[in-house]
Order: structure tokens, then C-alpha cells, then sequence
């Protein structure tokens, strides 16, 4: 963590007005010197994450890292530290913690608003100057955009403001640096304090079927460690802060878990190491001791030691096989893979070349060799599997600003407070939401998908076949989705007769062969069995939500 800003850079970037150069050559004026360089837009980048905020002007090198909270000492009763001014707490020990977000979205607006008013302040980022990027987590609330937009426009009276999701900076990143085409088909995990979001991009925009979600991160990581810990060892359940830092120095991540499990389960082995606890008047933060090292003894005679077996590779654990601690949700490997053959089929390929690991779990050791093993043994042979792992993947979306700088028409995504005056919120919306976003029609919209098209109601047992009733709702679909009646019946595994698409009453009325017959009996049989230990509240409210889902053909691309 940062411990200074520098709000103000050493050096300031000239900005040169192209009529006025006009105007002087025009005149006369010695015009032999070079020409200057595009006039560059420097911005305040705020990438608000649920623990850290990675906050920064977009020619910085690096931004400062601030913690997203606000904590009471029980050393210091009367105080507050908010943000980075923990670091002024002389003992950590029992740090009380106020988190803004839940599950990675704000709810807490009466300490988020303070860690802003300390960040944003005029002797550290001032936020009335220079146009702001902030990223908000996928799928965020509209409330929450607009308490957002609100307190930026009206309070900190922002000159101009942008809004997007962190993966879309690392993306802008990652084809920049790799200098590869915009519309390159990636993937990128993004695994952080609160979730684990999966994104496929195809053609440079977010592919919305394929996009998955994981109530996995490090929050999780950190209370299961103080679990094990408590257990074993020391109570340590008040101690987030120091556990939160035993995390991050001890964990990391193995290939295969049984074979490590055996070793660790020897009575010397290399796992085992000894972590020195920090008792914040010789030791701020803890360490691994180092048996070796005969000048650290003296110091760590009256300090706690922990001792760390297991722990150091079963936490990590979690995020590959959540099924562990009881979480009925895929790892992250299996979803990634999920994601990749929920896109159309002629980008899976080549999104498995370019997959992208940002945040602060995929820091641990060993966590991009397991991603690629897990990919690898998932995914078909012949394609290639590349994961790319950042220098550091917690400010890699962040340093996506200054790519995000680049993108010719930036400027007509940014918002004005003249306009959010003018229009409100309206105008917010409208122009966040075309960004990334594909609003032509596809290349193969034209061409009817090779995807089976076909629906099955899971309650009731009913197969669709280019028409559905739901309710007495009758869904048809065009004809370019409608897949042809050889696949349907491949899919269904039905002996149905060649037809036009144009006769979808009649084909159902053929499907109804002898063996289509036994599936419907099986499926009605189990039916009655499993209807019987439902009353008719829950029946009515299936049929409620079955009536407001909008179905859509497997095979069909669309883009947000």
C-alpha cells in the first residue's frame, strides 16, 4: 500500500490549441520548429473496488492503493482511521472494520461517502479539475448508479465522468499491450475481495450469455483462513487485518491436492513454515521466519509464532472446488470453461488462446499453472490454451485507463455536468450503456444457426419444436433460428419426418411417434410424484415465472 500521494505531478503535459497554431503561421510567426504532438485529455482514474481503491491520474506510473473502509483501533478509541490512514494506527491488533459493499455493490452510503471525501479532497485528488473514469462491478443497480452519478455531478461537481466495468479496462489493456486487434475473442477472470466474475468478449464487446458469477473471493479466503486458524491454534477471529496479511504472504496454489495433502501430512516436510506475528511496536507486519537468519531470534523471543501446514494450500483451494466448505457453485476453472462453450462456436477457439487473469486472488503462487492445467484437461486437445497472468493483476484494470485515453471517439462517451444538469440521468444511462456494446446485426444473422433449437419445459415434459405455449403464450420464432427437423430429432432422439418450418403445428403432431411416447410417460410419471409434494402456491408461482422469462434459441449471438 501507498503510504504518500502525490497529488500534484512533478511534470505537466502541454496542451496546444490547433487554431490559434493556425493563426500564428498565418501572421508570420518562425514555424521551422517541429510540430506539436494531439492535444492528450488527462483524466482521474478511480477504480472503486469493495476492499481497495486503485485511484490515480492516467500519466501516473502506478496508482495509490487505499483501503475502502473505515476502522476503529481498540488502542485509539476515539478515532477513525478511514482509508489510508491506517497507517498513522499505531496498533492494529483488533481492528474493527466498516466495509461499504455487500457482495461487491454498495449499500452502506454513510462510510462509503467518507472514504471519498478523504480520497477526493483538494490536498490529495481533487476531482473538480480533470474528467473522471470509475469502474463499477458488473450488473450494477440502477439506484446505485445513480446515488453514484449524484454525489460526482452535484457534490464533488465533477467537470466530465465516465463509467465502466473494470474487465473492459483490462481488455483495452491487454490488446494494447499485446498489440493485437480490438475485436481479438478473449476471456477475462476477474477474482476479487467479494466475487469471481467470468467475461467473454467476442468482436470487442461483452458477450451477455456467456458471463458468469462466483460468490467466491478473498473475503471468503480470509474468514475460512481465521476458521482453520482459530481451531487449531490461536483465536484469531478478530484479527481480519492480520490474518488478511498471513493470506497473502503464506498461501498459494497446487496442481494437485492429494499428492500435497500426503506431504503434508509427514512429520517433516517443505510445507510447514512458522509465521511471526507482528506485535506492532519492533514488528508492524508479520513475516515467514527464516530458520537461517540468527539476527531475527532475539527479536522474536517474546513474539507469537504460527505455525502453518495445510492451510497454506486448502484455502486457496476453495476457489477451484467451493464444494469443500459446503458452497453448492462451480470453481473457477469449470466456469471459465462454461463460459468459453456458451459462445457461438466459431470464436471458442480462439477465446481459449487469450485468457486473462486480473485480481487480487490470482496472485497467489501456482494460480496460472492450475488454471492452465484445469483448462487444458477440459477443453478439446486441439485447441491452444494460453493464460496470461499481469505483473500485477490488482492495478492491471486500472492502468486500462490510459488505453482507455486512447480510443478515438472517447470523448463522446464522456458525460458533461452541463448535460447531467440538462437531461439528469437519462443522458447517464443512454451513453454508459452503447459502451461495448454491438448494436449492428451479426455477421451470420442472415444465415440460420447450425445450433439445435430446441426447448424443453422440465416440469410438465414438453418438447418445442419452433413453437412453444407457456401459459397460453405462443412463442415463435423466425424462421432463420429455427433448426432444421434432422437435428431436432438428433437432439431429441425422435424419429420426426422431414417438413417446412412453415408447418410447426404439424410437427408436433408427427413427433408424436412410439418412443417419443415412453420419454413423455417416464417424464409424466416422475412428474406425478414430485407434483404431489408441491401445493398450489408454488405451482402458480412456477407458472408466474415461467410466464415472465423470455426464451431465446440456443445458438443466437447477442452482444452487451
Amino acid at each position: 500500500m501507498n503510504e504518500s500521494f502525490n497529488a500534484e505531478p512533478k511534470t505537466y503535459s502541454r496542451l496546444f490549441d490547433r487554431s490559434k497554431m493556425k493563426r500564428r503561421r498565418s501572421s508570420g510567426v518562425n514555424t521551422d520548429r517541429k510540430s506539436p504532438k494531439r492535444e492528450s485529455i488527462t483524466a482521474l482514474i478511480v477504480d472503486n473496488g469493495a476492499y481497495n481503491i486503485k485511484v490515480g491520474l492516467s500519466r501516473d506510473e502506478s496508482p495509490s492503493i487505499i483501503p475502502n473502509c473505515i476502522m476503529k483501533a481498540k488502542s485509539e478509541r476515539k478515532r477513525l482511521f478511514i482509508g489510508n490512514q491506517i497507517n498513522e494506527c499505531r496498533d492494529c491488533s483488533g481492528l474493527y472494520f466498516l466495509l461499504p459493499c455487500e457482495r461487491g455493490y454498495i449499500t452502506k452510503w454513510d462510510v462509503q461517502k467518507p472514504v471519498w471525501d478523504h480520497i477526493f479532497s483538494r490536498n490529495v485528488y481533487p476531482v473538480d479539475e480533470k474528467p473522471v473514469i470509475m469502474t463499477q462491478p458488473l450488473f450494477n443497480f440502477m439506484s446505485i448508479q445513480d446515488c453514484i452519478d449524484e454525489i460526482f455531478f452535484e457534490e464533488y461537481e465533477v467537470p466530465s465522468m465516465f463509467r465502466l466495468n473494470p474487465t473492459d479496462l483490462a481488455r483495452l489493456k491487454y490488446t494494447e499491450d499485446q498489440k493485437l486487434p480490438e475485436t481479438t475473442p478473449c476471456i477475462i477472470v476477474d477474482s476479487g475481495f467479494s466475487f469471481t466474475h467470468i467475461v467473454p468478449y467476442i468482436k470487442g464487446n461483452k458477450y451477455l450469455r456467456g458471463i458468469r458469477r462466483l460468490n467466491v473471493g478473498g473475503k471468503l479466503l480470509t474468514n475460512h483462513l481465521k476458521d482453520l486458524i482459530s481451531y487449531r491454534q490461536y483465536n484469531v477471529m478478530d484479527e481480519t487485518y492480520v490474518i488478511n496479511q498471513v493470506k497473502e504472504d503464506t498461501c498459494y496454489v497446487v496442481e494437485n491436492v492429494i499428492e500435497e495433502l500426503k506431504l503434508a501430512s509427514k512429520k517433516d516436510n517443505s510445507i510447514v513454515k512458522n509465521y511471526v506475528l507482528p506485535d506492532f511496536n519492533n514488528i508492524r507486519r508479520g513475516y515467514i521466519q527464516d530458520p537461517s537468519d540468527t539476527n531475527q531470534k532475539e527479536k522474536e523471543e517474546n513474539c507469537q509464532i504460527l505455525r502453518l501446514n495445510n492451510e497454506r494450500f486448502v484455502v486457496p483451494e476453495i476457489l477451484f472446488h467451493p464444494s469443500d466448505i459446503g458452497m453448492k457453485s462451480m470453481g473457477i476453472a469449470e466456469a471459465v470453461v462454461e463460459s468459453i462453450l456458451s459462445c457461438p462456436k466459431d470464436f471458442r477457439k480462439d477465446m481459449s488462446k487469450h485468457v486473462i487473469l486480473v485480481g487480487g486472488n490470482c496472485k497467489f503462487p501456482g494460480f496460472k499453472e492450475r488454471m492452465y492445467a484445469e483448462l487444458r484437461s477440459h477443453l478439446p486437445y486441439e485447441w491452444e490454451v494460453n493464460v496470461f497472468l499481469p505483473k500485477d493483476s490488482i492495478t492491471y484494470c486500472w492502468e486500462g485507463g490510459a488505453s482507455l485515453l486512447k480510443v478515438p471517439n472517447f470523448k463522446t462517451f464522456l458525460v458533461t455536468k452541463s448535460e447531467y444538469e440538462e437531461l439528469g440521468s437519462t443522458i447517464i444511462q443512454q451513453r454508459f450503456n452503447t459502451w461495448m456494446t454491438d448494436n449492428s446485426e451479426p455477421e451470420n444473422q442472415q444465415e440460420k444457426t447450425e445450433e439445435t433449437f430446441c426447448y424443453l419445459d422440465k416440469i410438465k415434459g414438453k418438447s418445442i419444436f419452433g413453437k412453444q405455449e407457456l401459459g397460453g403464450n405462443d412463442l415463435k420464432p423466425d424462421d432463420s433460428n429455427i433448426a432444421t427437423d434432422s437435428e431436432k430429432s438428433n437432439a431429441m432422439g425422435l424419429d420426426v419426418k422431414a417438413e417446412s418450418s412453415e408447418g410447426a403445428d404439424q410437427a408436433q403432431e408427427t413427433a408424436q411417434s412410439s418412443e417419443n411416447d415412453k420419454v413423455k410417460r417416464s417424464v409424466q410419471k416422475n412428474n406425478e410424484s414430485s407434483e404431489s409434494s408441491f401445493d398450489e402456491s408454488s405451482d402458480s408461482f412456477h407458472n408466474e415465472l415461467i410466464n415472465s422469462v423470455e426464451l431465446f434459441p440456443f445458438g443466437t449471438d447477442s452482444y452487451l
